[in-house]
């Protein structure tokens, strides 16, 4: 559920309870009075009930009145206002109380507060101040809570100002109040040094008039003492009755004859007096120095301006242009014979610059120099046929000994772009140099021009050998297609690319690709098709269709399919396919049937089925089996047929039962129970016929008889045999035991093995009773 926005609760509030007044009256007020200096604390909203109260608050800064407890005004019944008086005063500071000071300006008359921002200048009486003001004062305002902001200020004793001193100033000039505590600190004018103590402070003295801790401090003039030089003189000696120069004061330091100040171009110096009393820079010393260096022809030295050489200084010799120093380029002025300096090397000398003879590979100079190559000498050259000059073709031999511009280079020149020819391609070259040689070769469906060579050489005079054409196109012979006709183009010539479109007679049809193409071999691609007979359309079909669609025309080997619709079944092949007798066309069969095709159900008692599907139409394929204890007449697998019927017919699953079982030389115990069939799992007893026994089981008394049983596969377990008795049972036990005879066993030892065999015999045949129970 959507709120209603902020405010409109209460409107509608308001409205329900107007609506509810007697008589229907819809009263209300609106737009509560504005009362000075103070604030609506009720939220309402346009339409204001009647008897609701509105609440006021006083703006900061302001309180209630004294004896109001709170302002409010109420909606009366006539839908206005009640009297709304102001109830809301400004907040008052009280008067500052101030020692040693005033107030300006003074309560109003008939006041003793202040209201809520008046502002009050404190000024405190001579001899006081408040700390931390420049000038002595202080303002202050009444704040919004009723206390004056600042605090009210303190006059505390001061000092009296500082003194002033010549020459100089202290750090606080402009400051005119100085409580206990603060300091001041002097300084002097450059050219003066402070006497005394630097800073002195404000202190609280004999505890009634506070005083300055330290005399004022003085500021004298600086004077630096006179500069005693050896081996020279200073200008202007002080002045008269003085020791000593004064700051600002400058002196010239001359030095005598062979003597001169280190760093001097002149060999004078001149030193000033500092501020600090010192020279500046610092006195200079005259030491022995070196003769002027000599000059020398087409050459000069780098201080030729320079007057004085100190032990230690260097020159360096360098020639005018065209001319090339031999010897040391710098000479030092050194100590010698520890009196006189002298230079440490022979001056050297200048000589005529010459540039070495040029030489360039595969070109010359146009007029070569009998005599050397000096400064300003020019040369110019020329290259060999085939070559290019890169660079410029004229130098000049240069101050430094080498030519300008550098020496040009013979360049093997080069050809431009060689000729293009229509329908060949050149090999991939970057540069055509001079004797290059571009090898074309002709693009597909092009050959070579007899008598043309394929390949330009780039010639010394930088072009390429007149040739006009070098390929010529490819032709195709003409193509024929019997029992077709060509559909485009006809032409007497067809060359490279030319494309031809075939179209066979009525009654036949296109072997090969419709559209050939002539070949850069000279041969079509794909190869001339052929126009080959064909079938008709397809034999028709009842309630089915073909999928050889609306075609007219089927090539030797077409395959054509037939389908049913819903529901029927296709009888006969479902493919035919366009055959020949070796002259005419024709179709491989008839084609097949559309049928409503249901086979019955089959029903196999006792046997299983699969598939298990319906419908059974046409074609489907049944399998069945038969249950344990049950055997298949028939044959297996059964298929429906399109006359509704199944083929084979449908198997059945019958008991299985075992023949009557045939004994040689025996016979039933109890001859009535002899029948032709016998169910599973019946048995039946036997007995040899007298003078008979059990081949298999001699150890049996011919008394004793042999069970038979009919098994779940329609088999007996094993026949018994009879077989007929020629001794007495223990001689054909022995007779059987013969071999062991024949192995050398005693007669003891036999006769115990005989035993087991009987024991092991019995032991057999209770075991077959035990499993007949």
């Amino acid at each position: 559920m959507t709120s209603l926005p902020s405010g409109w609760t209460l409107r509608l509030l308001g409205t329900l309870v107007l609506m509810l007044l007697p008589g229907g009256a819809l009263s209300h007020c609106v737009d509560p009075p504005d009362i000075p200096n103070a604030v609506q604390k009720t939220n309402v909203g346009t339409l204001i009930p009647v008897g609701m109260v509105v609440k006021y608050g006083c703006r900061p800064g302001y309180e209630l009145i004294a004896g109001i407890r709170q302002g409010h005004v109420t909606c009366l019944q006539n839908s206005t206002w009640s009297s709304a008086l102001n109830f809301c005063q400004k907040i008052r500071c009280p008067a500052p109380d101030v020692n040693n000071g005033t107030q300006a300006p003074m309560p109003r008359p008939g006041e003793e507060t202040y209201a809520f921002g008046d502002s009050v200048t404190i000024e405190c009486d001579f001899g006081h101040g408040i700390k931390g003001s420049i000038n002595g004062n202080a303002q202050i305002r009444c704040n919004h809570d009723g206390k004056w902001d600042p605090a009210i200020p303190v006059c505390e004793p001061v000092c009296a100002q500082p003194p002033n001193i010549s020459h100089g100033q202290h750090s606080d000039w402009r400051k005119k109040v100085f409580v206990v505590g603060s300091s001041v600190t002097y300084k002097c004018d450059r050219g003066f040094s402070l006497v005394g103590k630097t800073s002195i402070q404000c202190i609280a003295g004999d505890e009634v008039t506070p005083t300055w801790s330290e005399p004022t401090p003085q500021c004298e003039e600086i004077r630096c003492p006179a500069p005693d030089v050896n081996n020279g003189t200073q200008a202007p000696m002080p002045r008269p009755g003085e020791e000593t120069y004064a700051f600002g004061d400058s002196v010239t330091i001359e030095c005598d004859f062979g003597h001169g100040i280190k760093g001097s171009i002149n060999g004078n110096a001149q030193i000033r007096c500092n501020h600090d009393g010192k020279w500046d820079p610092a006195i200079p010393v005259c030491e022995p120095v070196c003769a002027q260096p000599p000059n020398i022809s087409h050459g000069q030295h780098s201080d030729w301006r320079k007057k004085v050489f100190v032990v230690g200084s260097l020159v360096t010799y360098r020639c005018d242009r065209g001319f090339s120093l031999v010897g040391k380029t710098s000479i030092q002025c050194i100590a010698g014979d520890e009196v006189t300096p002298t230079w440490s090397e022979p001056t050297p000398q200048c000589e005529e610059t010459q540039c070495p003879v040029p030489h360039i590979q595969h070109g010359s100079q146009k007029s070569p120099l009998p005599h050397n190559y000096t400064y300003r000498t020019s040369v110019m050259f020329q290259c060999d046929p085939g070559y290019l000059l890169r660079g410029a073709d004229r130098i000049q031999c240069q101050a430094d000994g080498k030519w300008y511009p550098q020496q040009p280079v013979c360049d093997l020149g080069r050809c431009s772009y060689p000729p293009a020819f229509a329908y060949a391609d050149r090999s991939n070259h970057r540069e055509f140099l001079v004797g290059t040689v571009v090898t074309y070769s002709c693009r597909p469906g092009y050959t070579p021009i007899p008598g043309v060579s394929p390949h330009l050489t780039c010639l010394t005079n930088f072009t390429w050998p007149k040739v006009s054409e070098l390929c010529q196109k490819i032709s195709c012979s003409k193509p024929v297609v019997e029992n077709g006709k060509q559909i485009y183009p006809v032409k007497t010539e067809y060359t490279y690319a030319n494309r031809i479109v075939f179209q066979c007679d009525p009654g036949y049809i296109l072997r090969g690709s419709e559209g050939i193409v002539c070949r850069s071999d000279g041969m079509w691609h794909p190869p001339v098709p052929f126009c080959d007979k064909t079938c008709g359309r397809p034999p028709p079909i009842m309630n089915g269709l073909h999928n050889g669609g609306m075609k007219e025309y089927f090539p030797y080997e077409s395959q054509v399919t037939y389908s049913c619709g819903d529901g029927l079944s296709l009888i006969g092949e479902s493919s035919i396919y366009c055959t020949s007798d070796g002259v005419n066309m024709m179709w491989s069969g008839p084609a097949p049937q559309c049928k409503v095709v249901r086979c019955p159900r089959p029903e196999v008692e006792n046997g299983r089925m699969t598939p298990t599907r319906q419908p059974f139409t046409y074609g489907v394929t049944v399998r069945v089996s038969c249950k344990e204890g049950y055997l298949l007449h028939g044959s297996r697998e059964s298929q429906c047929q399109d006359d509704n019927t199944w083929n084979p017919p449908v198997p059945s699953c019958q008991p299985v039962q075992c023949p009557k079982p045939d004994v040689q030389n025996g016979r039933m115990v109890n001859a009535l129970d002899e029948k032709m069939w016998y169910n599973v799992n019946e048995s039946i007893p036997f007995k040899c016929s007298p003078g008979y026994h059990f081949s298999d089981n001699w150890y049996l008394p011919t008394t004793d008889s042999f069970s038979i049983t009919c098994s779940a596969n329609g088999n007996w377990t094993a026949l018994p045999k009879c077989k007929k008795q020629s001794n007495t049972e223990e001689c054909s036990g022995v007779r059987e035991s013969k071999e062991f005879v024949h192995c050398d066993v005693p007669l003891t030892e036999l006769r115990t093995l005989l035993e087991l065999k009987k024991l092991y015999l019995e032991i057999q045949k209770l075991k077959r009773e035990i499993k007949k129970l």
